[in-house]
């Protein structure tokens, strides 16, 4: 029997409590707030607000605890290098929550990025009725979802970012934005991404547009992949000519993205890994974030990655 801890018991700590309840071979138990987290655990799960990541994982990395984190790992390029330092110190498993990696529609998908020809461009659309952080602004919160499977379909890194932010709720405080835009530029593509947290609708969507072919993963919808076939368009020099595309719908296998999530960290456990790369990518991902602010401080300059 494996025995987590899960701190936080927020909107997804209680997902993540029902999810691991479906798990025969472990226990759970809850820390509130203001309670001490028990030492004598075999792993722990952190889905606490994204300031306090630093100061609750740190001691259980430092004494080789595998550990959990939802995305983002830290919202601050320093606290994210001590977490780092911390688990190569002590040799620890840690695993940062980034779910859509895990998710068996974006898995299928990223398998059919071969077949779309040369990638011209990746859009992502994420947005919600909330929530609200006042710690974070919507581009940590919602960023890490795009980011990390750009990373992953095109398999390189982002050279520059250019972003922009609106402050709408909370404008007295500068960072703490409620919209924003932001682009990667990869040397084969670039990665659009619009984000916010005030829409009447909840939608995350991925749109890869290939040059033969175009493919859309829509988390939110019951059917989540649809391949535009032969898409095109053909360009011939200044002349772009219209295809019309055949629009099928890929299967893909069935589960949901954080029992898959949260069963490879527990297999990890169990296996005694020391595996830190879901650690590497979060804070690759910090990088990228705060990059993204940098540009919206200077008024949407670009900014290397």
């Amino acid at each position: 029997m494996t025995h987590l801890a899960l701190i936080g018991h927020g909107r997804w700590g209680k997902s993540i409590e029902r999810t691991l309840q479906h798990f025969t071979d472990v226990s759970v138990t809850i820390v509130g707030r203001g309670e001490f987290p028990p030492r004598d655990v075999d792993g722990v799960i952190i889905a606490t607000p994204i300031s306090t990541h630093l100061d609750l994982a740190l001691p259980f990395i430092e004494r080789g605890t595998p550990t959990f984190i939802e995305k983002p790992v830290t919202a601050s390029i320093e606290e994210v290098k001590q977490l780092r330092a911390a688990a190569e110190k002590s040799d620890t498993l840690v695993h940062v929550g980034h779910i859509h990696l895990h998710n068996p529609a974006f898995i299928q998908a990223k398998a059919m990025v071969p077949t779309l020809g040369r990638i011209r461009y990746l859009l992502f659309e994420g947005m919600n009725n909330g929530p609200f952080h006042a710690d974070v602004s919507v581009l940590w919160d919602w960023l890490p979802h795009p980011l990390s499977m750009a990373l992953s379909l095109l398999c390189a890194e982002p050279v520059s970012v250019q972003a922009w932010g609106i402050n709408i709720l909370r404008c007295q405080v500068p960072d703490l934005h409620d919209f924003g835009i932001a682009r990667f530029e990869f040397e084969s593509a670039s990665l659009v991404c619009t984000v916010n947290w005030l829409s009447p609708e909840k939608r995350t969507k991925m749109t890869i547009v290939g040059e033969h072919s175009s493919l859309v993963h829509t988390d939110t919808d019951l059917q989540k992949l649809a391949l535009y076939y032969g898409m095109g368009p053909r360009v011939d020099g200044m002349r772009v000519s219209h295809q019309v595309p055949s629009i099928e719908y890929p299967e893909y296998e069935s589960g949901w993205p954080l029992e898959r999530e949260l069963r490879a960290f527990i297999d990890a456990i169990q296996a005694g890994s020391r595996d830190r790369s879901g650690l590497a990518l979060g804070a690759r991902i910090v990088n990228l974030i705060a990059a993204a602010h940098s540009s919206i401080q200077n008024n949407g300059q670009i900014v290397a990655c």
